[in-house]
């Protein structure tokens, strides 16, 4: 783990100089699950954002005892949507596939904004590059000098049929050594060790009911794990909750920065804003991982125009602990009897009780509709994070639709007072530009788009066999532009959900 002041500044750093330090190379690793076929999926940003038209994507299939089975070379030149269906390729049992990104350009950053998508019978899953090969031993000085937890991982096992698990990938080099694993609940801690051989570019699927056999028949909290520092290889864990029938809906992990001691010079709050999608339960679950500190966390209710409904105390933390944050906007919002329909977003705010405010402050947004939710891993913004000057807004993320998926994009402004301002959307598939849009954001509210009211994108949807990928482009004037996509299984009610790059 790098300290947040340190990746502030190298971002400073590469604003007064572009050329130093420059990155030629981001990756990303993909790993095969049972019952599903994967495919990554990005729009042409390399183009877009930053104007370069010359970048190689190279894949390469991976055997199970790490063996390359295939390398194939794939142009980036064209402004549109580019889908690699990694399980149709022809290298017969690959189980992971390694994506590499090249240009003579400036990158700026290692990981490409790409994501990596799961689909089975009755689920669909979707999460942005999480793990990746580091390009050099000076990456590595800096990026793995501190070994920390993988945390932030929502538990949940019960005699229903759902389990809780973890995807451990090994990087360039076989991996043996242990990974320690606790499932944390309010009134105890079950844990064990569990032994690594896994070969280069392989993969360990970790089940919790498997392998915490005391826990009880119905264990909620958070679950933490503890795995091996691997050389050259920067290791997230895609993670998440499963069905016995094999669906699952995962993100990645996040770093437990409960023993680590880094917090802001100003004791100012820390908060962000979000879409409140309506039609499924919006849920904001915070678990103790920040560093240690005690902090108080409100969400405050505005309507489409940035209007304030009211404000709702979600509850406290103290970190290191044992008790998460678990509050469903949606019924607090019916306890304040505050109209649903109303809301357009949420500002969750955390304030230091006594003490500093800890640099992260991480938690996930979760979104349900009666099947497994989706759990997005995010971080509240502080005012300390530097913000060049006449710097202006760009987001840009997929929205998957098509067949039995249902999906809504909610666009927001990260922080207050920066006013109302003009977002303007550019959408795009496989074939290019598809469509336009433009709407007035309110400080403070919010901006929804749904594929399937429109006409003219219903027409191209109902014309495709299956699933298809449409992607966004935002630009305003506002620097904290941001928007989040939840995508809901029709038939299963399963959710899964990303937040924009």
């Amino acid at each position: 783990m790098k300290s947040y002041k340190e990746v502030e500044a190298t971002r400073q750093k590469y604003i007064a100089d572009a050329a130093s330090e420059s990155v030629h190379r981001s990756s990303l690793m993909v790993s095969e699950m049972p019952g599903t076929d994967v495919d990554i999926s990005f729009v042409n940003h390399f183009l877009l954002k930053r104007g370069y038209d010359n970048i190689a994507c190279r894949v390469t299939s991976v055997d199970s005892e790490g063996n390359r089975l295939d390398t194939r070379l794939y142009p980036i030149s064209e402004p549109r949507v580019h889908t690699v269906p990694l399980s149709q390729l022809k290298a017969d049992g690959a189980t992971s596939y390694h994506v590499e990104f090249f240009s003579a350009e400036n990158l700026f950053i290692p990981f490409p904004a790409v994501m990596v998508n799961h689909r089975g019978k009755s689920f669909f899953n979707m999460v942005h590059a999480y793990n990746r090969i580091l390009n050099d031993v000076f990456e590595e000085d800096s990026i793995n000098v501190n070994n920390v937890s993988e945390a932030s991982i929502d538990l949940l096992t019960d005699r229903e049929g759902t389990d809780t698990f973890a995807v451990f990938a090994a990087g360039q080099m076989p991996c043996r050594g242990d990974i320690e694993i606790e499932a944390r609940t309010a009134r105890k801690i079950y844990k064990r060790t569990v032994p690594l051989d896994v070969p280069r570019f392989g993969s360990k699927y970790l089940s919790v009911r498997s392998l915490l056999t005391d826990l009880p028949d119905k264990a909620i909290g958070e679950l933490r794990l503890r795995q091996p520092k691997q050389f050259l290889f920067y290791g997230r864990l895609l993670a998440g909750r499963s069905r016995d029938d094999g669906a699952f809906s995962a993100n990645h992990s996040y770093y437990d920065s409960s023993e680590t001691e880094e917090y802001w010079d100003d004791t100012r709050p820390t908060t962000r804003c979000y879409p409140f999608f309506s039609g499924c339960e919006n849920i904001v679950r915070i678990h103790p991982i920040m560093s240690p500190s005690n902090l108080a966390v409100f969400a405050n209710i505005r309507s489409e125009n940035g209007r304030v409904l009211g404000e709702v105390a979600l509850g406290e933390i103290s970190s290191p602990g044992h008790q998460s944050v678990d509050a469903s906007i949606n019924a607090a919002l019916l306890h304040r009897g505050i109209n649903l329909s109303d809301v357009a977003s949420f500002i969750v705010r955390a304030e230091a009780i006594s003490g500093r405010m800890p640099t992260r402050v991480n938690h996930q947004l979760v979104h349900a509709d009666g099947g497994l939710e989706s759990s997005i891993n995010v971080s509240l913004h502080n005012p300390n994070v530097f913000v060049p000057l006449n710097k202006t807004g760009f987001a840009w993320g997929q929205i998957p639709v098509g067949g039995p998926l249902s999906s809504c994009l909610g666009i927001v402004g990260g922080m207050l007072g920066r006013g109302d301002c003009d977002v303007h959307a550019v959408f795009y598939d496989e074939s290019g530009e598809i469509g336009r849009r433009s709407w007035k954001l309110s400080d403070g509210g919010a901006v929804f788009w749904d594929p399937l009211a429109e006409e003219s994108f219903v027409k191209a949807i109902k014309d495709e066999q299956g699933h298809r990928y449409i992607w966004y482009v935002l630009t305003g004037e506002r620097p904290d532009l941001n928007a989040f996509v939840v995508t809901r299984h029709l038939n299963s009610g399963h959710c899964t959900g990303e937040h924009s790059f």
